[in-house]
Formats: C-alpha cells, structure tokens, sequence
C-alpha cells in the first residue's frame, strides 16, 4: 500500500502545523469541506497551505454541493452566527428553514419534539443539511477559540515586555504561552458524526489513507473499527524552520521514496529514522509522530472495503 493520498478528518480548515509534516510522509493532502468554494482565496489562507494549494498538493474535496441552495444556506449560517445560544439545537435539527428569528426557534422546538426522524421522505437531504450546520458550526468555533488564544498570546507577550521594564524576572517564571483548551469530547462525536454523514451520503473521499490530529476522533474511529491494530510510528518533522519548503520536500521525499513504497508489508524505521535526521534535524525542526493503524477490510466514510490506513498525528514533542 502506497502513502499517496492522506484526508485529514474530522477537519474542514486547513492549518500549517498540520499540513507541513504530513506532505512529508504522503503526496498529496485533502480537505473535506461541507460548502463548495467557502474556504477564503488562497491568499489568505495560511501561508503553507495556500501554497500547497496553488502546486497541488492540497486538494478540497466537496462530497455534497449545495448548488443552487448554497446562498441559502449561507444566509442561514450568517443569522447563526448572531444567535450563538441557538447554534448546538439548529444544527441537530436537520431542518431546512427560511433565515429568520422565528424559523430559527421553530426548527429548536421541532427538534426537542423529536419531529425529525429518519422516516422522513427527504431524510437524506436533512441529514446532508444537518451535517453541513454541524461542521461549519465547529469551524466558527474553531476560529473564535483561536482568536482568543491569540489574544491571550499579545496579553502575555506585554506582561513580559512589562515585567522586563521592571527587572522583576521572578514573576514572569511562571508564565506561559497560552494552550489550546482541552478538546470537547461531545463537539469532537458531533463533528466526527458529520464528517462521516456527508462522505457516505456523498462522494466517498478518494484517499485510502485517513489521519486525524484530534485524538478524541481517531480512538473513537479505532474502537469503532475494531480490527484496526497499530503499524508503525513515523517521526515528522514539526516545523519548517525557514527553510525553501518545496525544495526541500521533494529531496527528501525523492530520498525516501524506496521506504514508502510497500505499507505496512514493510517500512524500515532505522533507515527512515536516519534519513530524517539528515533532512531534517530534530534539534532544528522538532518532531511530531504519526501513529499509523492498518485496516484490512474496512469501508471507511464511504468508501469501498479495502485496505485503509488510519492515523493520528501527535503534538509536537519537546526537544
């Protein structure tokens, strides 16, 4: 089994961080995304992932268009995204309503009435409908937690310009770069559930290869499964380091070429292990490991029953 095409899941916003060690190991990465051409243009997505973009590397894949009902929903989000309290009971709903207050409330009530089942005769249009909510929901959030974090990091960075001015060192030990909070196990099944509703019901993704960095959704795809067992554990390197990225990749994946050519049959970690070091030294690059899982026979999102690889990439280790 060749690495060739990774999908990173459950996520539909594409991050640096995430991207540059995993072009390493695979050819080409793809995005799932609930809505057709709503990511922003490639100039403002992260600097990595718009050039990965722009040379094929990254590729967006839409399992269900919206088409012609694509404003429409759009419109839906944009009154969302002014009644946050509504967002969790709109988005379970599965309801395809005019955007306005009072449709808004009704698809809530009809939801805890439980008038929404599968019964329905469009059932495969709300749950399309349903999945969709759900997952640029969670990329509202997403980017309203990382806008706080960044906030939290200018707040830090002027306490220490503070504290430096009045060589009181002391109190600045204990200060940190502001963390990520704990991910939510219930947005993480929610968001994983969705994922999985818009792949099956639509286009199945084309890769074979599936890799999470979230790992409430990779064990749970991994209890789910069953017969998945582990593989191998790849060292990646974390960051770029300033370097001439694709220059850079394609040496090292052109030196690597012979260990990715058989997985998980055989994968020569000695040698791969060297050769990362050479390429990219850890005291210089860091390191991130992918846990990789072989599934023999298993269908996943959609897809047909074969051999499948699924993985979860670490936090970037201390050096």
């Amino acid at each position: 089994m060749r690495a060739d095409i990774v999908t990173v899941f459950p996520d539909s916003l594409p991050k640096d961080e995430l991207l540059f060690p995993l072009v390493q190991f695979f050819a080409e990465a793809v995005y799932t995304l609930p809505v057709e051409n709503s990511l922003p243009v490639p100039e403002e997505l992260p600097p990595l992932a718009g050039g990965l973009l722009a040379q094929g590397l990254l590729s967006l894949h839409y399992p269900a268009p919206l088409g012609a009902e694509r404003e429409r929903f759009l419109s839906l989000l944009e009154e969302l995204r002014q009644r946050p309290i509504d967002y969790a009971a709109l988005a379970l709903s599965g309801r395809r309503e005019m955007e306005s207050k009072n449709n808004i409330i009704s698809a809530v009530r009809r939801q805890q009435a439980g008038q929404n089942g599968p019964e329905d005769a469009d059932g495969r249009a709300a749950a399309l409908w349903q999945a969709r909510l759900v997952l640029k929901l969670a990329e509202l959030a997403e980017r309203q937690e990382e806008e706080i974090r960044q906030s939290l990091r200018r707040i830090a960075r002027r306490e220490q310009e503070i504290f430096r001015t009045l060589r009181d060192m002391d109190s600045l030990s204990s200060q940190g770069p502001a963390e990520a909070a704990p991910p939510d196990s219930r947005r993480t099944r929610l968001r994983l559930k969705a994922w999985r509703t818009l792949n099956s019901l639509g286009s199945p993704s084309p890769a074979r290869a599936f890799v999470a960095a979230d790992q409430d959704a990779f064990e749970l795809l991994v209890e789910e499964c069953g017969e998945a067992r582990a593989v191998v554990a790849v060292p990646l390197p974390a960051v770029l380091a300033g370097e001439d990225f694709a220059a850079k990749r394609v040496t090292f994946r052109h030196a690597a070429a012979d260990l990715l050519t058989n997985l998980p049959a055989s994968f020569d970690q000695d040698a791969w292990n060297l050769l990362l070091e050479q390429h990219y030294p850890a005291q210089r690059h860091g390191r991130r490991r992918l846990l990789l899982h072989f599934l023999p026979n298993a269908a996943l999102f959609g897809g047909t029953a074969e051999e499948t690889m699924l993985g979860f990439l670490t936090q970037a280790e201390q050096q």
